[in-house]
């Protein structure tokens, strides 16, 4: 914009109110301009915000067509300090009685004393092997191989002895534990039965079955102590002994995930009566699915209403009044909540699940009514989740419904997504006329104040000719 001159001097003209006043009926393109520009950034503020809730009952939807969502389950015991449970959505409801009779534990082998961890052993090669030990004789694990580990001059000791087994990644894990009489390396395997281990020496003295070198740490369940039975035994390889409802089972582990389906049990102790195990459905996360569904709609139906309201007045109509994208959302968002799912038996409507729609276009849940069905999950699930048979569109489940609804509208052909681009692009067109509009007005005002600034030097040259001539007539 001109710089404002000192004008009026000496002519009494008032340049800048005469320019101002010009201006404003110049200015008036450009302030529509400005008006427009507002405009469509409210509409864009409100369609952004209506993405973003559409969004996220597309992620509601996603979670409620996903059948194993709708039956979350729980479990609980009667002594969890003795059996422990987890379950998933293909657990069963139930209850069902445990026993434990035995635990399943580790073998673990330890070495004679060693002065510390830095001592030299010796060098050769262990042979670790995997199996069951029965009769004093290990037979191996079906389809294992056994595994070498090199011990040289840099694992000689029994630290690198240790670090070497850790390394082979043979299943078992070597530890030093340190005491007053010295320290001992200590073997752990895998629990269960069928994981005891037999380690063979081949030692550098050539001497593999005496107690000292490398033989040191030979254990062969078959042999005589001294003679490649060289290592203590502290603890003996075995299985868990259970039973679930009087079924005598086994298992490596304490923690059996496939003797019930769907649960996973955590025995803790020998028990000396049954522990009853119950499984039931998460009635209130089932009820969470339907609220968040529900809370999800409502966010977008508040909006719709609020952005596309009318006002008689025209003072507080929404930024979406009246716009077609706007008006079509709110009309297929209604659309879609009526009907039933076809194939599907007993509660086949939201209503009938008691989810009512009200006169404000809000949905609410009869929690009485909805309360029946939370332990009935599958009719729930088929209600929102089932997949579409064929071409029959009545058949797909009311969330995968409003999932296709919602991606169709947000995807990078959607309505919305192109109404967006459209308004994106009246901005920046907007934009572009508001500085080519104000490059003009800058043009007008120059030349302005120029042709006003030379009339009123004009005026003062003639004011002051004019005072001269007065004062030679003896006018003044």
């Amino acid at each position: 914009m001109p710089s404002i001159s000192s004008t009026g001097v000496g002519s009494g003209l008032d340049v800048n109110s005469i320019v101002t006043g010009l201006m404003s009926a110049e200015k008036r393109p450009l302030t529509l301009l400005q008006t427009r520009a507002a405009v469509d950034q409210a509409e864009l503020s409100a369609f952004g915000t209506l993405q973003s809730q559409i969004s996220s009952l597309a992620d509601v939807a996603s979670t409620l067509s996903t059948a194993s969502n709708w039956n979350p389950m729980q479990a609980s015991s009667s002594d969890s300090t003795s059996v422990s449970a987890t379950a998933t959505s293909a657990a069963a409801a139930g209850t069902h009685s445990v026993e434990v009779q035995q635990l399943a534990q580790s073998q673990v082998l330890a070495s004679g004393y060693f002065g510390s961890s830095a001592s030299v052993v010796g060098t050769g090669t262990l042979v670790l092997d995997v199996g069951t030990t029965t009769a004093g004789s290990l037979t191996p694990r079906s389809g294992s191989t056994p595994v070498s580990i090199s011990i040289d001059a840099a694992h000689q000791t029994l630290g690198g002895i240790r670090d070497a087994i850790n390394a082979a990644g043979a299943g078992v894990t070597a530890s030093i534990v340190n005491g007053a009489a010295g320290s001992r390396l200590v073997l752990r395997a895998a629990s269960g039965a069928d994981s005891s281990i037999r380690l063979t020496a081949t030692d550098a003295d050539s001497n593999n079955t005496d107690a000292t070198g490398l033989s040191a740490l030979a254990w062969d369940p078959a042999a005589p102590a001294g003679a490649g039975a060289n290592l203590t035994q502290t603890q003996a390889a075995q299985d868990a002994k259970f039973s679930i409802d009087g079924v005598a089972l086994t298992g490596a582990t304490n923690s059996p995930s496939t003797a019930l389906d769907g649960v996973t049990l955590t025995l803790s102790r020998v028990t000396s009566a049954p522990v009853q195990v119950g499984l039931s459905v998460q009635t209130m996360a089932v009820t969470k699915n339907v609220n968040d569904f529900v809370n999800a709609w409502n966010s977008i139906n508040t909006l719709l209403r609020a952005q596309t309201k009318a006002d008689p007045t025209g003072t507080s109509s929404g930024p979406l009044q009246g716009d077609f994208s706007a008006g079509s959302v709110l009309s297929g968002l209604r659309s879609m909540l009526l009907g039933t799912v076809s194939g599907v038996s007993g509660v086949n409507s939201l209503s009938a699940a008691g989810i009512a729609l009200q006169q404000d276009g809000s949905l609410k849940v009869d929690s009485a009514k909805l309360g029946k069905l939370t332990s009935q999950p599958a009719q729930l699930a088929a209600l929102f989740g089932q997949a579409q048979s064929g071409s029959d569109l009545s058949s797909r489940g009311f969330a995968v419904r409003f999932k296709a609804w919602a991606d169709g509208l947000t995807g990078t052909t959607g309505v919305l997504t192109n109404r967006v681009a459209s308004i994106q692009r009246d901005v920046k067109d907007n934009q572009n006329r508001q500085d080519n509009e104000q490059n003009r007005l800058d043009k007008v005002e120059a030349a302005l104040r120029g042709q006003y600034q030379r009339l009123d030097t004009q005026m003062s040259t003639l004011n002051a000719q004019l005072a001269r001539m007065k004062s030679a007539l003896g006018l003044t």
